[in-house]
C-alpha cells in the first residue's frame, strides 16, 4: 500500500493566502464585468427611457413612495415609543411640510434674487476675466514665444460662451420654473399619496406573501439590507450636501464672491457625485472668483478644498460611516461606467447601485458557497 504524501502546512498556508488575494481580484473583475454587461443590456433595450416614461406617468405614486420611504424611520421610532402609527405619521408629516414651507418661503426667493444678480454682472465678470487673461498672455509673450493666436482663440471662446450664457440662462430658469409650476399638481398629489403610504407603510411588506416559503427569509433579509443601504446613502448624502451648502455659502459671502448662495448650492449639489463632483463645484466657483480678483479666486479654492476635507475626514465617517463598504477604486470605475451609459444621473446613482449589486452577489455567494468551491479547487490542484 502506497504511503500518502504528507501535507506541507507552510506551503498550504501560502496557497490559501495567495488564493484569497487572487479570489479578491477575481471578485472585482467579475463584479465590474457583470455590472458592465447588465448596463449594456439595459442600454440596448433602452430600459432607461422606459423607466423614465413609467415614472413620469406614475409621478405622484413615485413621489409619494419616496416621501413615505424617507419618513418611515421617524414614524417607526415614535411607534417604538408607544406613539400610535397614525398619530406619529401626522406629527412627522406636519414637520416635513413645515420644513418644505420654510425652504420655499426663505431660500427660493433669496436664490432667485442671487441668480438675477449674477446674470446682471456676467458681462463685467467676463470683462475682468478678459483683462486677467490678457495680462497673463502679455507675460507669456515677454518670454520670447508668440501666443497671439492662442489669445485670440481664448477671447473668441469667452465671448461666445458669455453671449450664450447671458441669453440662455434666463430661458433655462424660466423653463425650469415652468416645469415646476406644471408639476405642482403631481407634487400635491404625491404628498397625499405619501401620507397615506406612511400610515400603512408596513402593510407593503405583505408582498412577501407571494414568495415561496423556503426563499422568504432570505429575500426578506436581502430586501432589508438593500433598503437600509439605500436609505442610509440618501439620508446621509442629503445631510452632507446641506452642510456643505451652508458652510460654503457663508464663507463665499465673507470673501466677497458674487452670488454666494448660488455657488454654495452648486458645491452642495455636485458633492452628491463622489470624488469628482466636489472638485467640479469648487472649480466653477473658483473661476468666478478669479474674475473678481486673484485673491478671491485663491480664497475660493481654499474654501472649497477645506470644505471637502471636512467632508472626507469628519462628515463622511460620522454620517455615512461604512454604509457603502466599497473600495475607492471600485467607486471610481463605477462612476466611469455609469457616467458612460447614463451621464451625470448615472454618476449620481452609481455608488448606491453598486453597493446594492454587491449585497445581492454576497447573498448568491453565501447560498452557493462559490468562494469555498474556488479555494478548495485551487488547493486540490496544488496537492
Amino acid at each position: 500500500m502506497r504511503r500518502k504524501k504528507e501535507i506541507d502546512v507552510d506551503n498550504l498556508n501560502k496557497v490559501i493566502g495567495l488564493s484569497k488575494k487572487v479570489l479578491r481580484v477575481l471578485y472585482i473583475v467579475v463584479f465590474l464585468g457583470a455590472l458592465f454587461l447588465i448596463l449594456s443590456i439595459c442600454k440596448w433595450l433602452n430600459l432607461g427611457n422606459i423607466i423614465l416614461n413609467i415614472l413620469s406617468v406614475a409621478a405622484p405614486l413615485f413621489i409619494g413612495f419616496v416621501i413615505a420611504w424617507l419618513l418611515n424611520p421617524a414614524v417607526t421610532f415614535l411607534n417604538k415609543k408607544n406613539v400610535k402609527r397614525g398619530l406619529g405619521s401626522v406629527f412627522v408629516f406636519i414637520i416635513f411640510l413645515v420644513v418644505v414651507f420654510l425652504i420655499i418661503k426663505f431660500m427660493i426667493p433669496m436664490l432667485y434674487k442671487q441668480i438675477n444678480e449674477f446674470i446682471e454682472i456676467i458681462p463685467a465678470l467676463f470683462s475682468q476675466f478678459g483683462s486677467f487673461v490678457h495680462e497673463s498672455f502679455v507675460k507669456l509673450n515677454s518670454t520670447g514665444f508668440d501666443f497671439t493666436g492662442v489669445e485670440d482663440k481664448v477671447y473668441n471662446t469667452l465671448e461666445s460662451f458669455g453671449a450664450n450664457l447671458t441669453t440662455s440662462l434666463p430661458s433655462i430658469i424660466i423653463g425650469g420654473v415652468s416645469s415646476v409650476v406644471s408639476s405642482v399638481w403631481s407634487l400635491l398629489l404625491g404628498l397625499v399619496v405619501g401620507f397615506y403610504l406612511l400610515i400603512d407603510f408596513d402593510g407593503m411588506k405583505k408582498v412577501f406573501n407571494i414568495v415561496p416559503k423556503k426563499y422568504k427569509n432570505t429575500i426578506r433579509k436581502v430586501m432589508h439590507d438593500l433598503d437600509q443601504t439605500c436609505k442610509d446613502f440618501v439620508q446621509g448624502t442629503l445631510l452632507i450636501s446641506l452642510i456643505i451648502f451652508i458652510i460654503t455659502s457663508i464663507f463665499f459671502k465673507i470673501i466677497g464672491l458674487p452670488s454666494p448662495m448660488l455657488f454654495g448650492l452648486i458645491c452642495g449639489v455636485t458633492n452628491i457625485i463622489p470624488y469628482i463632483g466636489p472638485w467640479v463645484g469648487g472649480a466653477i466657483a473658483a473661476i468666478v472668483g478669479f474674475t473678481v480678483s486673484p485673491l478671491v479666486g485663491i480664497l475660493t479654492i481654499v474654501i472649497a478644498f477645506v470644505s471637502q476635507q471636512i467632508d472626507g475626514i469628519i462628515l463622511q465617517p460620522i454620517i455615512m460611516g461604512k454604509t457603502m463598504k466599497l473600495h475607492p477604486v471600485t467607486i471610481m470605475v463605477g462612476l466611469l461606467v455609469f457616467g458612460y451609459f447614463f451621464g451625470v444621473i448615472g454618476m449620481i446613482i452609481a455608488t448606491p447601485t453598486i453597493a446594492c449589486f454587491k449585497i445581492i452577489l454576497g447573498y448568491v455567494n453565501q447560498r452557493y458557497k462559490l468562494k469555498d468551491k474556488i479555494v478548495n479547487a485551487e488547493i486540490k490542484g496544488e496537492e
